[in-house]
């Protein structure tokens, strides 16, 4: 970490700083404002955001603005000969054209804050070709294509990754940290901090809303459990783990209970193999965790001098994650070190797979994440694979071939997908690979 904070430092002091594009203006997965993360990176040496793509180019002007950036600093433009004559007046760039964000030449990664996942994997496929690492914060977009992303990334020779801050990425820290130590994970995963409701709407969440200043359509992905099933996916696809069950178990725990619950079954605990990903609701978030385990016995004996417990297992516990305050980490680490943050290991290890949140009829139009016809539960990718189940990602404007009851997974073979699909051409080549 000082390493590269001297790095920063380095090229702040030579005017030589990481120029990124961001691409999208609106909320992020966290329901955090863009305009708030560009402040935090203008806020960090050697990083410098010069152009905002949104598909209102009004919205990108007002994310500037809002960050510190006077108007008289902003060119607002579609057209890539201005952009460069822009920013190489040391201005920045608003524009309703996400091709200019990855086409502009002075770009060296992209920031991807853009809740329409389609619209990310556009992006990331387009930045990528034009050899700029990608810095994916769109989950759902991960989740469903993140495997084709990396793999044309790796090609390419630069790197994609999600952020180190959110609770994918600090739980995979802890996770590397014990495993270089040479400690077996038996669970990883994140605290919930809203109680779970797999039904619910945004027309029901429109006070709480207003409150928060959060969109309702966020807030349903977050209380019906999407999003952590989203997030829990992109941990397993990068350590290399499953979910024990489909949804996983969710208990409603205490920071202190974990270690009695989340063991095997034979230890008295929920779990039916180790190396798995879940969650609890309870006092841990907005923390997340680790169980580890060892068979050495010297560092039993180690663990036990240091006040670690008695074992068989080990919490290993960070009772907070930062979000998009990290993400300059991520962009540092990934074009000064050509390292990922958080990324996926291989094949998907899991997916997060798509279930009516009422009874639909035949006809019907599916709906985004947070809406009212669906939400994701995580389940073992070879277990998706054999059974047709459809990935969450693939689930937008698909239209039911035949009813479906509330609570049921919904499968390939009962919807038409929607065939202008960019997102399903690339999951459809990621299969291919498969």
């Amino acid at each position: 970490m000082f390493r590269l904070r001297t790095k920063l430092q380095d090229l702040e002091r030579n005017k030589s700083p990481i120029c990124i594009g961001i691409a999208g203006a609106g909320e992020t997965d966290t329901g955090e404002k863009t305009s708030v993360l560009i402040e935090q990176i203008e806020s960090v040496p050697g990083i410098t955001p010069l152009i905002v793509a949104d598909s209102s180019v009004n919205k990108a002007i007002s994310v500037l603005k809002e960050s510190g950036i006077p108007e008289s600093k902003i060119e607002v433009t579609e057209d890539i000969r201005k952009a460069t004559k822009a920013v190489a007046a040391g201005r920045r760039v608003a524009t309703e054209n996400f091709d200019l964000v990855a086409k502009l030449a002075n770009i060296q990664a992209i920031l991807i804050t853009t809740k329409d996942s389609e619209r990310s994997a556009i992006t990331a496929f387009k930045s990528i070709v034009e050899k700029k690492s990608v810095i994916m914060l769109n989950t759902l977009t991960d989740v469903t294509v993140g495997f084709i992303l990396k793999t044309m990334s790796d090609n390419a020779g630069v790197v994609y990754t999600s952020c180190s801050g959110d609770e994918p990425g600090a739980a995979l820290e802890l996770c590397n940290f014990a495993r270089l130590l040479g400690f077996k994970i038996v669970v990883a995963g994140k605290g919930k901090n809203n109680p779970l409701n797999r039904s619910v709407t945004p027309e029901e969440l429109t006070d709480v809303s207003q409150k928060s200043g959060v969109s309702p359509r966020a807030l349903v992905s977050f209380i019906d459990g999407t999003n952590t099933m989203l997030e829990m996916n992109a941990l397993a696809n990068a350590a290399g783990f499953i979910p024990d069950k489909r949804g996983m178990h969710g208990p409603k725990v205490s920071v202190n209970e974990l270690l009695n619950v989340f063991c095997l079954k034979e230890q008295g605990g929920v779990l039916s193999r180790a190396g798995v990903v879940d969650y609890v609701i309870g006092d841990l978030a907005p923390g997340v965790f680790a169980i580890i385990t060892t068979d050495r016995r010297t560092l039993v004996n180690d663990l036990k001098y240091l006040k670690m417990g008695e074992g068989p297992n080990y919490l290993l516990y960070r009772p907070y994650h930062l979000g998009n305050i990290e993400i300059p980490l991520s962009i540092g680490k990934a074009v000064l070190d050509g390292e990922p943050s958080i990324s996926p290991l291989g094949r998907p290890f899991a997916e997060t797979v798509a279930v009516a949140k009422r009874d639909m009829r035949a006809g019907e139009e599916i709906d985004d994440i947070g809406g009212y016809t669906i939400y994701g539960l995580i389940e073992r990718a070879e277990v998706a694979r054999s059974r047709n189940l459809l990935p969450l990602g693939l689930a937008k404007g698909a239209k039911l071939l035949g009813d479906i009851k509330k609570n049921e997974s919904i499968v390939y073979d009962n919807v038409k997908l929607n065939e202008d699909s960019f997102t399903l051409m690339l999951r459809r080549l990621q299969d291919s690979l498969i």
